[in-house]
């Protein structure tokens, strides 16, 4: 399969913004890690993810799961979050990261990284209302840009709707951004994927978030049957997959 057929697979795009609302108690980030490090599903299938993919994660929380989970399998994953969580992500990426990943944090620590096992794992501070997304969030002068930016289960309140929504939408354009000025002229030109997994808890704020994610975005929601069976067990989450309205269509 190509890229170009991701969007055949998820199905019609999300016209109304209302379409799809459901509630739920779930805990979504351990299912969410595990669906999205399945090269059975659709994102790998599709080529939307591959082994060269770089991808930034916004609001990862201290545990860093998907990040761990999916990094392996990636060629660069850029953990975020506020400051106050950093210590504690960074303890538990190095308590729990693999052999490649932990050489990061050793690296910190004086002690040099094996060539045999690149960092391809790291967390950067990113507040959504104060700081600027830019290019130096990928960690690297020959990367510019994302293939994906995932959000997993940030949306608890309207405050977080606009500042998630804008830097989605900021994480995102830095694709075009960098094949515009050709600080990337070997990227693809795949626009980048914006992930956002979340439990329905506040129909009112899910609606809040559609609405306003499809401003910037045209948007299309992972069928059920395209989900995990865990997923699939269990009333209450929804995957959205979203394109900048202004990116290459696909």
């Amino acid at each position: 399969m190509a890229f170009g057929d991701l969007f055949g697979l998820l199905g019609p795009e999300i016209q109304d913004p209302e379409e799809g609302m459901s509630d739920g108690p779930w805990k979504i980030t351990p299912l969410i890690a595990s669906w999205l490090s399945s090269l059975d599903n659709l994102l790998w299938k599709t080529g939307a993810l591959s082994s060269s993919s770089s991808v930034l994660e916004l609001g990862c929380g201290i545990s860093g799961l998907v990040g761990l989970t999916v990094s392996p399998l990636v060629s660069r994953y850029v953990l975020t979050d506020q400051t106050y969580v950093a210590r504690l992500v960074e303890k538990n990426l190095e308590e729990n990261a693999v052999p490649q990943q932990r050489s990061s944090y050793q690296k910190r620590k004086g002690k040099s990284p094996s060539a045999a096992n690149p960092v391809n794992l790291g967390f950067s501070t990113l507040d959504w209302e104060l700081d600027e997304v830019t290019t130096s969030l990928t960690g690297s002068s020959d990367v510019a840009s994302f293939d994906a930016v995932i959000a997993c289960d940030c949306i608890y309140n309207d405050a977080l709707i606009e500042p998630l929504v804008q830097t989605c939408a900021d994480a995102c354009s830095l694709r075009q951004r960098s094949q515009e000025s050709g600080a990337q002229s070997n990227e693809a030109a795949a626009p980048a994927l914006c992930v956002v997994a979340q439990q329905l808890r506040d129909p009112e704020i899910f609606e809040g978030w559609i609405r306003g994610f499809s401003r910037h975005f045209r948007v299309w929601r992972v069928p059920e049957e395209m989900l995990s069976k865990e997923l699939r067990a269990n009333p209450g989450f929804v995957i959205h997959i979203g394109v900048l309205k202004h990116a290459v269509a696909p």
